[in-house]
C-alpha cells in the first residue's frame, strides 16, 4: 500500500510528501529504460536533490469534489509506484509527490502554488477547479503541468499536458451523430461547464442541430427539460451536484455524462450513456489495460478498479516521457523538460489514449447489466465517436 507522511499543516491548504515505492517487477522496461545508453550524471535543480524527482499534485482532496480527486489521484500514485519499482526515473531516481489540497477553493491554491512550484519539477495532477488559478504561475516558471481533462485552450498551451479529447469536440461529435434530435445542456460555472455551454451553441451552428436548449444549474430542471422536450440530455455539474441534478429529471431521457466524473445512478427509467476516452475494461485490451490492472494489485489492491482511477495513471504517462528523456541528457531543469515537450512526438500510450492526432475519438457505453457482452462495470460498448468539424469549431 501506499504510505502518505504528514510535512506541513497550513493555515489554508493541507500539504503532503508521498514518496511511492514498491516492490521489484519488471512490467515497464519500455517506459523505465533506454535501450544500449547510459544516463549521465544529472544536476541537481528545482525538485531534484540528485536522488529524488519531486513533482506536485493540486487536487480537491477534502473539498466537495473529493471523491473524484482521490479516485484520480490513486492511479497517479499507482502509476509512479509501478516506475520507482523498475528503481524510478532513469532508473536511478525515485519519485516523490507533494500533494496540495486546497479543498475546492481556487484562491487557496493560488495562494499555496508559488510554494509549492519552489519544491518540485512540475505539477503532475492540477484539477480543473485550480487550472485557471495555476497557470499564470506555470508561464512564469516555465513549468509544466498534468491537466486530466482538456478544453481546447488547455490543450493548445504548451504549458499543460493532456491527453484526452477536448470536451468541446466530444460536445460537437455528440450533436454531428445526432443533429435532429432534441437536445438539453445542463451545465454548471466550472472551468468544464463554461466550456461545454459555450461550445454547444457554437456546435449546434457548425451541424445545423437546430433543437438545442442551454439549462444553468439553479434553474427548475424538471420543468426546463420537460418544456423543451429533449430526448437527449448532456450533463456536464461538478460531481456534488450530480445525484441532485439526476434526481430532478424528468424519466423517459437518455442522459449523456462523462464516465469519469460520476458513479453509477440507480434510476431505472433514465438511460444513461458514459462517454469515455479509454479502451475497454478487458485485461487484453490492449497492453496498457494489463499494465495497468497489474500496478493496482501490485500497489492498491484494495481498491476497485473504475475509470477516474485509470484517468489518473494515464494521464502521468506524457510526463513520464519528458522525464525520462532528461534524465537521459543530464538535465532535468524545467526549461530543458518545457522546450522538450514542444518538440517531442509520437507518445507510445500504450492503448490507452489515442495519440495526439486530431481528431480524436472517443466512446460512448450505456449501462446495460442485462446483456451479455457487457463489461464488467455492466456497461456496453455502443458506438465511438470522432468530430469533423474540430477545425471550425476551434476556429
Amino acid at each position: 500500500m501506499l504510505g502518505r507522511k504528514l510535512l506541513t499543516v497550513l493555515t489554508a491548504p493541507l500539504v503532503l510528501s508521498m514518496s511511492v515505492t514498491a516492490a521489484c517487477s519488471d512490467e515497464r522496461d519500455g517506459l523505465s529504460e533506454l535501450e544500449g545508453e547510459r544516463t549521465p550524471s544529472v544536476e541537481r535543480s528545482v525538485g531534484f536533490d540528485g536522488n529524488v524527482v519531486r513533482l506536485g499534485v493540486i487536487a480537491d482532496m477534502t473539498g466537495p469534489g473529493g471523491a473524484l480527486d482521490r479516485a484520480r489521484l490513486t492511479g497517479v500514485e499507482t502509476y509512479w509506484s509501478d516506475v520507482n519499482t523498475q528503481g524510478g526515473v532513469g532508473g536511478r531516481y525515485v519519485v516523490e509527490l507533494d500533494i496540495l489540497d486546497h479543498r475546492g477553493d481556487p484562491q487557496i491554491a493560488e495562494q499555496a502554488v508559488p510554494d509549492l512550484l519552489e519544491k518540485v519539477i512540475a505539477l503532475t495532477f492540477v484539477n480543473e477547479t485550480a487550472t485557471g488559478a495555476v497557470h499564470p504561475f506555470l508561464v512564469e516558471q516555465q513549468a509544466l503541468g498534468v491537466v486530466p481533462t482538456s478544453t481546447l485552450d488547455w490543450e493548445y498551451d504548451p504549458r499543460f499536458l493532456t491527453h484526452v479529447p477536448p470536451i468541446e469536440a466530444v460536445v460537437l461529435a455528440l450533436l454531428e451523430n445526432e443533429a435532429l434530435s432534441n437536445w438539453c445542456v445542463i451545465t454548471d460555472g466550472s472551468p468544464l461547464g463554461i466550456a461545454t455551454r459555450n461550445a454547444s451553441m457554437r456546435a449546434a451552428e457548425i451541424t445545423q442541430a437546430l433543437n438545442v436548449t442551454l439549462i444553468e444549474l439553479g434553474e427548475d430542471l424538471n420543468s426546463a427539460t420537460s418544456a423543451a422536450a429533449c430526448e437527449m440530455v448532456l450533463l456536464e455539474v461538478a460531481e456534488n451536484f450530480q445525484s441532485e441534478v439526476i434526481d430532478s429529471l424528468p424519466a423517459n431521457r437518455e442522459i449523456y455524462v462523462r464516465a469519469g466524473s460520476v458513479a453509477l445512478i440507480g434510476r431505472t427509467d433514465l438511460q444513461f450513456a458514459y462517454l469515455d476516452s479509454g479502451p475497454a475494461w478487458d485485461v487484453d485490451s490492449s497492453e496498457g489495460m494489463r499494465l495497468f490492472l497489474a500496478a493496482l494489485l501490485r500497489h492498491a489492491p484494495d481498491v476497485e478498479p473504475d475509470t477516474r482511477v485509470r484517468d489518473g495513471y494515464v494521464s502521468q504517462i506524457r510526463l513520464h516521457q519528458l522525464l525520462e528523456q532528461a534524465v537521459a541528457e543530464g538535465d532535468l531543469r524545467r526549461p530543458t523538460i518545457f522546450a522538450a515537450n514542444e518538440t517531442q512526438e509520437g507518445i507510445d500510450m500504450l492503448g490507452l489514449a489515442e495519440q495526439g492526432s486530431r481528431p480524436r475519438s472517443f466512446n460512448i457505453w450505456l449501462n446495460n447489466n442485462q446483456d451479455e457482452v457487457a463489461d464488467q462495470r455492466g456497461w456496453q460498448l455502443e458506438r465511438q465517436l470522432a468530430t469533423e468539424n474540430v477545425d471550425a469549431l476551434a476556429n
